[in-house]
Order: C-alpha cells, then sequence, then structure tokens
C-alpha cells in the first residue's frame, strides 16, 4: 500500500490518504504560537494539570472528556508505511493557547530528518497542524478531521468533513464521511495493555476493495495507540511500540 502524496511527517492522527484538490487554504487559518511558547516548552509544561485523568464511566460506558497526556511523555509509534519511517518517537511539550483555543503540542525528538511540532485541539484531540522548528507552517487542517468527539459513547455517529493544506507543496488534501463508535476494547500492544475505545472512519479513497479504516483511542495516555487501514490480505498500520512517561 502506498500513496506518493502522503507528508513524511504525518504520524498518528494526521495520515492523509485522500487525493489532491487545488489549494485555497491560506497559512493564516494556522495557530499563531506565542514567542514564549516557540522558544521553550518550559511555560507549555506548567499550565499541564498532571493530576487530571480521562474521565471513563463504567455506568453509562463513555469517555466523557479529552485529557492531554502529560507533559514529558515520550511516544513511540512504529508503522509499515513506506512513505514514513518506521518508528517516530514525539514528546509531549505541554498546553500552547491561542486566541480561545488550546492545544497539546506534541515534539518529534526520533526517526524524522527535522524537528516536526503537532498541535491538537484539547476539546476533541483534533490535528490543527503541522510547524516546523522555526515555528514555520508545515501542513494546516481547515476544518480539522474531527476523529473523535466527546463524549465517545459506543453507536455514536457523527460526519466528518476535513481539508488540509500542505505549505511547502501547496496541495490541499479534503476527505469525510460517517464516524462511528464501535465501543470498548482492550489492546495488548508492545507499549502496554490499554483500554481503548474504537472507532470505524471513513475509508479513504485509493484503498484496497473491501479495506476498512479503524483508529483506538487510549483515554489514559489521550492519544491514538493504533491505526489500522485493510483488508485482511493487505493491510498498513501503526501501533504504540513505547511508552516513556516522566520522572515523578
Amino acid at each position: 500500500m502506498r500513496n506518493a502524496s502522503a507528508s513524511p511527517w504525518v504520524l498518528a492522527g494526521g495520515l492523509l490518504l485522500s487525493s489532491c484538490q487545488a489549494a485555497s487554504i491560506n497559512d493564516s487559518d494556522m495557530i499563531a504560537l506565542p514567542a514564549s511558547a516557540a522558544a521553550s516548552t518550559n511555560a507549555v509544561d506548567a499550565a499541564v494539570d498532571t493530576k487530571v485523568t480521562a474521565s471513563v464511566k463504567p455506568s453509562t460506558n463513555a469517555v466523557e472528556n479529552y485529557v492531554p497526556p502529560k507533559p514529558g511523555t515520550i511516544l513511540t509509534w512504529r508503522n509499515n508505511w513506506s512513505t514514513l519511517p518506521p518508528v517516530i518517537s514525539y514528546k509531549v511539550a505541554g498546553l500552547v493557547k491561542a486566541g480561545n483555543k488550546e492545544y497539546v503540542r506534541l515534539t518529534s525528538v526520533s526517526g524524522l530528518s527535522e524537528t516536526v511540532n503537532a498541535y491538537y485541539d484539547t476539546t476533541n484531540f483534533a490535528l490543527k497542524g503541522y510547524r516546523d522548528g522555526g515555528d514555520r507552517a508545515m501542513l494546516t487542517f481547515k476544518p480539522v478531521e474531527e476523529r473523535y468527539r466527546f463524549p465517545l459513547k459506543p453507536g455514536a455517529k457523527w460526519i466528518s468533513q476535513w481539508k488540509s493544506y500542505d505549505h511547502r507543496k501547496k496541495v490541499e488534501v479534503a476527505g469525510g464521511g460517517v464516524v462511528e463508535v464501535v465501543g470498548f476494547e482492550e489492546l495488548d500492544l508492545p507499549a502496554g495493555t490499554f483500554k481503548t475505545v474504537k472507532v470505524k472512519m471513513p475509508t479513504p479513497p485509493g484503498m484496497p476493495a473491501g479495506a476498512r479504516h479503524f483508529l483506538w483511542f487510549s483515554p489514559e495516555l489521550g492519544v491514538t495507540v493504533k491505526e489500522q487501514i485493510g483488508n485482511g490480505s493487505l493491510n498498513w498500520s501503526q501501533i504504540l511500540e513505547k511508552v516513556q512517561y516522566p520522572e515523578g
């Protein structure tokens, strides 16, 4: 399975698999980071309440709200997608406020040829975009791909229509369809055993016949721990291989 339009830095929540369209998204739609946040992660680390944990209510079988991962956590994913490095690690840098929105920032620490910062909103863990080490926009989502909508409850469905713009290639990609929460599932991964919420995504165009797209989200970690697209005989997958928790 190969798609030449996939951006090489994309990971865990933002893989581009749809066909390209005319560019129309402006860089001004991307979040503007405070200079202090771009220069250091110390200030944003302090903004995270490390005592908060995800809210899972067994009585309603739902995850009521999104809780970001703890700052300092290093997350390593392994994948078999041909346009991506096989192993990539991101460190949770903390929270960044831009206007009336708040984003959790993940910064690449290994696997990529340059530093990449990924920004996810703290409402629904939707990827807003990627910026390089110099705070220049690399990829912007508008609207974002709404992979999760809290509260996450089995049987819930919604329509997600999204667009992304690659600021380097000057290319826009669009996609969308019906998203459905399948249910809770316990996964045994190289990184550990996690109670997850399984979500069925629209199948991207260009995939093999009968291919289906699934995500597994961990409320405990606040990230997608597994993603799979395939038809049983031909599959692309990305799984969480390792978690390094901050000391203390």
